[in-house]
């Protein structure tokens, strides 16, 4: 049976017991054991020493795990969740296969002039208001080192939700 490390900002809901318990029930009805953040084994560590337990507990699960899927849905901005941006890097570096799932398969710049403030600037590109270009343009929906990450990992990035990877990753065997 492969193993599936899911990757998201869902750590973050009040809630994510629960829904980790039952995105790892749903990889389970397909065939798959699923591994979230929370089954490192994380002791009463505080502040920063809590903090690094967790960051290898999680690296220990990513290496034991046979492919990544990572919810790539903006996060606190128009964004992927930083953490999760490096878990896609991480395990496409360690020749881990890595699925990614989104909502809104809109260009990047699209997606972020509906998150955030932007202007026009002289270079025809729109500008935020801390003076950076919207200028990866290039179609692609997150940002292009982490979709070609899961690109070039022989993955896929979606379009739909876990569910919608779980189908995809059967159908390819």
């Amino acid at each position: 049976m492969k193993t599936i490390y899911l990757a998201g900002p869902e750590v973050f809901l009040p809630n994510a017991l629960e829904v980790l318990a039952d995105a790892k029930k749903l990889c389970e009805k397909f065939g798959f054991d699923a591994l979230t953040p929370f089954d490192g084994a994380v002791t009463d560590q505080v502040k920063l020493a809590k903090a690094n337990q967790i960051f290898k507990e999680n690296i220990l699960l990513i290496q034991r795990s046979d492919i990544i899927i990572a919810n790539c849905n903006p996060f606190r901005g128009a964004c992927v969740d930083d953490g999760t941006a490096f878990e896609i890097g991480y395990a496409y570096g360690k020749g881990k296969r890595v699925f990614g799932y989104l909502k809104d398969n809109r260009s990047l710049p699209e997606i972020v002039m509906s998150k955030i403030s932007t202007n026009q600037h002289d270079s025809g590109y729109a500008i935020d208001q801390e003076g950076y270009l919207l200028n990866e343009d290039f179609g692609n929906s997150i940002n292009l080192m982490l979709e070609f990450s899961i690109l070039d990992s022989g993955g896929s990035l979606v379009l739909g939700n876990l569910e919608t990877v779980l189908k995809l990753i059967q159908t390819l065997g």
